[in-house]
């Protein structure tokens, strides 16, 4: 389940900080949860911007804010090195979920790396929102491959089509290849091409009947690449998906921070708003172990 109370929301004075304000807003509606929003700039960074002041700062955040996110926001100026100030703003306000902008993947001057350290030593969920995306969420994608921590990210799509209003599409999708070798069986590819996508049905409509789907209608989706990232980032365009959602890999220690291939070049691929949903604390001890080095 994904419970999110306390969110945190990193802007870094750019164009990109627009689309994260507006997703901000949109998640901030709901009186029960609170926002920390943060302008994080690195001083030795010559290309980084000049700080605003606490007061110009809070001022401008409350302007781009519904009057219910109003209600429960706190801000704040941090300097120094951004990834470090953003992961110990997630550990010590103890956050349910942080929203970071990213620039397309397209752009000639998008970084990615910095958004894959940060959400891969997260202690929670990340909601990475690229350049000029708008928050809507009638169309979600949860990107599965049937295993525990795929199933938090097909039960977080879930939840959020049951809180949303309206009518809500939710597909799971499972990528699957066909394994070299298969003409020792006697099959052309195109029958190996049908008994993976068979199977891959198979497991996918178990995981989903074994997960609480009550009042929301979930479509199976099976696509065949060798290439799982790409794969879910061309369905999510082709079907104007809203948001993609998939879970981190790992259960404890160092494997905790390792989001998976697929998952790490879904964010630098995808310019779909990508939800990694992370087992909150999971990663803790490591954060720790990283900020005493």
């Amino acid at each position: 389940m994904l419970d999110i109370k306390k969110i945190g929301v990193f802007l870094k004075n750019t164009p990109v900080d627009d689309a994260v304000m507006a997703f901000a807003s949109h998640i901030g509606r709901d009186p029960a949860r609170q926002l920390y929003i943060a302008n994080v700039q690195n001083p030795n960074d010559p290309e980084s911007p000049t700080p605003p002041t606490a007061d110009a700062f809070d001022k401008s955040v409350r302007s781009r804010l519904s009057d219910a996110a109003q209600a429960a926001v706190r801000t704040a100026v941090l300097s120094g090195n951004q990834i470090e100030q953003i992961l110990r703003a997630a550990r010590d306000e103890n956050l349910d979920l942080m929203v970071l902008g990213r620039k397309l993947p397209s752009s000639q001057v998008g970084i990615g790396a910095k958004i894959t350290r940060i959400v891969r030593k997260s202690p929670c969920s990340v909601l990475v929102v690229p350049d000029l995306c708008q928050p809507h969420f009638d169309r979600i994608l949860a990107a599965v491959d049937c295993s525990d921590h795929s199933r938090d990210a097909l039960e977080a799509a879930i939840q959020i089509a049951r809180t949303a209003p309206g009518q809500r599409q939710v597909t799971a999708a499972l990528v699957r290849s066909v394994p070299i070798g298969y003409d020792v069986a006697g099959v052309t590819f195109v029958e190996a091409a049908e008994r993976q996508r068979q199977r891959g049905l198979e497991s996918l409509t178990n995981f989903i009947a074994s997960t609480d789907t009550a009042g929301v209608n979930v479509d199976p989706l099976i696509l065949l690449s060798e290439d799982p990232a790409l794969a879910i980032t061309h369905a999510a365009m082709a079907k104007k998906m809203d948001i993609v959602i998939v879970g981190s890999r790992g259960s404890s220690g160092t494997a905790a921070a390792l989001l998976g291939t697929t998952s790490e070049r879904l964010l630098m691929s995808c310019a779909t708003p990508t939800l990694i949903v992370k087992r909150k604390g999971e990663t803790l001890s490591l954060l720790e172990a990283v900020f005493r080095m």
